[in-house]
């Protein structure tokens, strides 16, 4: 009895297993089934709602956002910031060394070409001309004395050519004599005695021609030595004339004149101050002079529209204190190369200002107008598409996409003026697809801003 009870407490407890065992495997199954239809249904939603698009969409154009090519305007203005400066500006120093015996103009003072601004003492450098004359004085008087005694060699010179005359006809005759005593005295016409004195005398007349020949020569060299002594007295004489020049020149410094007309800017002496020359760091400067009949500005050109500047033109001149007034300036002068750092072209522009009302040291505004020598057509950045070949843009004609080479002309990001390639009013597509073909059917829609 004991056994068949615990058989059938094992057999009742394996049913109740079994029994669990397969509401797990139930439940799982409900599990999977769930997912299974919360994944599926939607996919299958969205699978019909993609089918139904595509019926709808298949072989539609694709839309494209197009701009008007706008022409570029010939004239372009750029406002640049510059400096006023004096047409003429030069600082005056001192030529010489000294005290500063007077003073005659001041600051605000209006001065002309050749006036005396200011006169130096300078002491030592008139006691170096009285001295440097002095010894001009002195190489002439040398020179004088070196002449005479030129003439005194060149006189004795002419003596001893006479003599040298004389005694050669001397010679000459005593030669004759001689020859003839001696035939007279191999015929015994003569006696031996007088021949043998007539013989001396032509010895003694040989020797007479010979001193005076030497005597000559010694002459002349002494004609060449007054003439070596009269040069060398001339070059004293130049050099000394030269010095007294020099020092005559800087003795004129003293006497301080305006180099051209204009208005003194700065004056930093007073009579009796130490003057030094020169324009180093520790020298003080004696004035500042400015020309502003006309005054000029430089202004830096950007590079986008500095090609088209050209000597002549005109520009606009403002200043903040004269907001309604406008000068009117001339571009004198443009760089030859732009600044690297910069990118901008140095510019010179001149204004008259016979009238004063503009001075050096001000802040100006120059308005320049350009004018380019063709019409260009402005496109935004993002309409370029770039190939191996050039760069491009899309255009919509005829509703289809067609592709024109084009050469830019300037860059400025978010627009670009085009050169060749447009001729204005086309339908241009901003930021083409990728995939866009040439000739391939578009929607054309214009862009809003």
């Amino acid at each position: 009895m004991i056994q068949s009870k615990e058989i059938k407490h094992r057999i009742g407890r394996d049913a109740h297993g079994k029994g669990n065992f397969v509401i797990i495997i139930v439940a799982v199954a409900a599990i999977f089934v769930v997912l299974f239809l919360v994944g599926l249904l939607p996919r299958i939603a969205n699978k019909k709602d993609l089918d139904k698009t595509h019926e709808l969409t298949a072989g539609a154009a694709p839309i494209v956002q197009t701009v008007i090519a706008k022409r570029a305007p010939l004239k372009e203005q750029g406002d640049l910031p510059g400096n006023i400066s004096a047409i003429q500006y030069v600082t005056i120093n001192a030529r010489v060394d000294g005290y500063l015996k007077s003073r005659l103009v001041d600051i605000g003072d209006w001065v002309k070409q050749g006036q005396l601004l200011a006169e130096i003492d300078t002491p030592t450098i008139d006691q170096e001309l009285n001295q440097a004359k002095a010894d001009l004085g002195e190489s002439e008087a040398q020179l004088a004395s070196a002449r005479a005694k030129l003439k005194e060699a060149i006189a004795q010179d002419v003596a001893a050519q006479a003599t040298i005359q004389r005694s050669q006809a001397n010679e000459e005759f005593t030669h004759i004599t001689s020859d003839r005593w001696i035939a007279m005295a191999t015929k015994g016409a003569v006696s031996l005695q007088s021949r043998d004195e007539r013989v001396r005398q032509y010895k003694d007349a040989v020797a007479s021609l010979q001193v005076s020949i030497a005597q000559e020569k010694a002459s002349q060299a002494a004609v060449k030595s007054a003439e070596a002594q009269v040069d060398v007295a001339k070059s004293l004489v130049a050099a000394r004339t030269a010095n007294v020049a020099r020092i005559s020149a800087q003795q004129n410094f003293k006497r301080v004149i305006a180099p051209f007309d204009g208005v003194i800017t700065l004056r930093k002496v007073d009579p009796g101050a130490l003057i030094s020359a020169g324009s180093s760091m520790p020298t003080l400067e004696l004035f500042q002079l400015a020309k502003i009949d006309k005054l000029r500005i430089y202004v830096n050109v950007p590079q986008t529209f500095a090609r088209f500047l050209s000597n002549g033109q005109k520009a606009e001149v403002y200043v903040p204190e004269m907001p309604d007034k406008t000068f009117e300036g001339t571009v004198t002068n443009i760089a030859g190369a732009l600044d690297p750092s910069t990118r901008t072209r140095q510019t010179e522009v001149r204004i008259d200002n016979k009238t004063h009302e503009l001075l050096p040291g001000m802040y100006a505004q120059v308005k320049v107008t350009i004018k380019r020598d063709e019409e260009w057509i402005t496109v935004p950045g993002t309409a370029l598409v770039p190939k191996n070949d050039g760069t491009y843009v899309a255009i919509v004609k005829d509703d289809s996409a067609h592709f024109n080479k084009i050469e830019i002309g300037r860059d400025f990001g978010d627009s670009v003026e085009i050169k060749r390639g447009l001729s204005g009013g086309e339908a241009v597509i901003i930021s083409p697809p990728v995939d866009l073909i040439d000739g391939e059917k578009v929607q054309a829609k214009v862009a809003t801003d």
